[in-house]
């Protein structure tokens, strides 16, 4: 058999099209693995930002839980201990 036969060329063709085809399956799954990289990256970073966050707020809940915080907030609703008298100002 020659080399030229038709079979033997339609079978080059089919086998760069598959390689052609490899190569573009390769290339495309490392760009979804690159995109995939890059989005876990983000959420990790937005989420250290939210514990961040909570870590935060949790802090502020317990300063304002505190007695002292407690009493200051009772004071500027007006409310005194039993012990105590109140006495009114004349606003200016």
């Amino acid at each position: 058999m020659k080399r030229e036969h038709p079979l033997f060329r339609a079978l080059y063709l089919v086998f760069a099209i598959g390689v052609l085809q490899a190569i573009g399956l390769v290339g495309f799954e490392l760009y979804r693995l690159y995109a995939l990289q890059q989005q876990v990256a983000r959420l990790e970073a937005e989420n250290e930002a939210l514990w961040q966050r909570t870590r935060q707020l949790e802090a502020e809940l317990e300063a304002a839980r505190s007695p002292e915080a407690l009493e200051a907030a009772s004071r500027r609703l007006g409310m005194v201990k039993q012990d105590e008298t109140l006495y009114a100002r004349k606003a200016h």
